[in-house]
């Protein structure tokens, strides 16, 4: 078992983010292939984000779609009792993508840009289509939510 050499936050609540020897595909993608979450971790399961603008419309382009669809799954989690720092206590990512030109490289830029030095278990599953004809992207996450720390209100 290789663990990563940045620690991820979630190191510090017990989580062991794992990989073996000389796999540089989960290196280059930010991700581990196990992740071995501590007994009693309180949870937050955050249902199906996609890339749609407030007033219903799906996003101009491929990397703006992705974008929101990142950033709902960050109010999401806020909403669940998390800090700016949300998307570094995620530990497993889904994603189901419809294939397009862009998408993949949209995705990463975004999450290596969310995920600090946290490398989540991620499956990604190519879909023919989603919700609205148009997406390209919709994402579902857990987290660990810590427990309040003495004194603070939630």
């Amino acid at each position: 078992m290789v663990l990563d050499d940045k620690p991820s936050k979630l190191c510090a609540h017990g989580f062991q983010f794992c990989n073996w020897p000389g796999n540089e595909v989960a290196a280059q993608f930010g991700l581990s292939h196990a992740v071995i979450i501590p007994p009693n971790a309180r949870t937050i399961l955050v249902s199906g984000q996609i890339g749609i603008l407030d007033d219903g419309r799906v996003a101009d382009n491929i990397t703006q779609e992705v974008n929101i669809a990142f950033d709902r799954v960050g109010l999401a989690l806020r909403a669940a009792g998390l800090g700016d720092d949300a998307w570094e206590y995620v530990y497993k990512i889904n994603t189901f993508e419809v294939s397009t030109p862009g998408l993949l490289e949209a995705v990463m830029a975004k999450a290596k840009s969310v995920l600090g030095n946290t490398k989540p278990a991620w499956t990604g599953v190519g879909v023919k289509n989603l919700l609205h004809p148009d997406l390209h992207l919709e994402i579902t996450v857990e987290a660990f939510l810590p427990e309040p720390k003495s004194g603070s209100s939630s």
